[in-house]
């Protein structure tokens, strides 16, 4: 007579020799288990889903309500431009080879000081287009006049008369100063960053923990460039120009000079406040990773942080499509 084998082991013998395989052993891997981590993100996921689509969906609404006339190519942010519509300004498009020469006859005709011409010029260098002078019914200036002695200098000059706008347009220089093809190559950069966590989690998953290593450190540079990239184009909106009056009344496009200023800080900010988080979790990440503190059957964590980290890539190209290119 066959022994009762210990209760929790199978009994052996030739009476089992035709038991069923499992679906793993069939060649149907079963899925992986729904572990509390696992859950845990994917509920935070969900919530930062929800957050990031009421940022998205109140500037939609922000915007499709603004009214027709919010923002113009000759005046600030917000100007009531009923009794402007016949307004005309000299726009610079380069200075010249006298530079100089065209700083100073733009400070005698607008009396502004120096140093703000001086960077009103670089601005028009830099973006191919400032208005240096307004004519309107509240500013009687003569454009005429500064538009034939910047000429006779030898500067590329026009005469715009009043164009207005909803809401500032991609391209359209003198009321939005957002640099597109900058931020095109971070996008690429950010994507380039998703590949590289893929490769990292690939790796550990074979059980290379040389890989793994490398791919993570590769995701922690590819991201604090996104981050170093970004902070250069928050300084350059904020201090590094000074932009067109139609940008903003103070040269410089902060926050509170325009609500697509406001919402577009807030937008990116926490966005960048993401990218961050998961730059300083993946770091811990690779400082484990030198010690081999994962292998092939234990690396929840570098799974975890992938998947956030996909989340915020994928916001991001949402935000600039939203943000940038509509």
């Amino acid at each position: 007579m066959a022994e009762t084998p210990p209760f929790g082991e199978e009994p052996t013998g030739a009476p089992h020799d035709h038991a069923h395989p499992s679906a793993g052993q069939a060649g149907h891997p079963s899925p992986p288990p729904a572990t509390p981590g696992k859950v845990a993100l994917w509920l935070f996921l969900a919530t930062e889903v929800m957050f990031f689509t009421g940022l998205i969906g109140s500037y939609v609404v922000l915007r499709a309500g603004s009214p027709p006339a919010s923002y113009s190519n000759l005046f600030s942010p917000g100007t009531d431009l009923t009794n402007r519509r016949d307004a005309q300004g000299v726009v610079l498009v380069q200075a010249g080879p006298d530079e100089e020469a065209v700083v100073e006859a733009i400070h005698d005709a607008t009396g502004r000081p120096i140093d703000e011409v001086e960077h009103l010029v670089e601005t028009a260098h830099d973006l191919g287009a400032a208005v240096v002078l307004v004519d309107s019914p509240y500013g009687p200036a003569d454009v005429g006049d500064l538009y034939r002695r910047l000429q006779a200098l030898g500067a590329e000059v026009r005469i715009d008369g009043l164009e207005s706008y909803a809401w500032p347009e991609p391209y359209q220089v003198l009321v939005n100063p957002l640099s597109i093809d900058l931020t095109a190559i971070n996008t690429f950069i950010l994507i380039c960053s998703s590949v590289t966590m893929v490769l990292a989690l690939a790796a550990i998953q074979r059980g290379d923990k040389v890989r793994l290593s490398l791919w993570l450190l590769a995701t922690v540079l590819i991201g604090s460039t996104f981050l170093g990239i970004q902070v250069y184009e928050y300084y350059q909106l904020m201090t590094g120009h000074h932009y067109s009056v139609g940008v903003s009344e103070t040269g410089h496009f902060r926050p509170s000079v325009s609500l697509f200023a406001s919402a577009f800080f807030t937008m990116t900010g926490f966005h960048g406040a993401h990218v961050t988080g998961g730059v300083i979790a993946l770091t811990i990440i690779w400082l484990r990773s030198l010690f081999g503190g994962y292998t092939q059957h234990n690396h929840a964590p570098v799974e975890l942080a992938g998947l956030y980290w996909h989340f915020v890539d994928l916001v991001w190209i949402i935000l600039f499509t939203v943000v940038y290119l509509i």
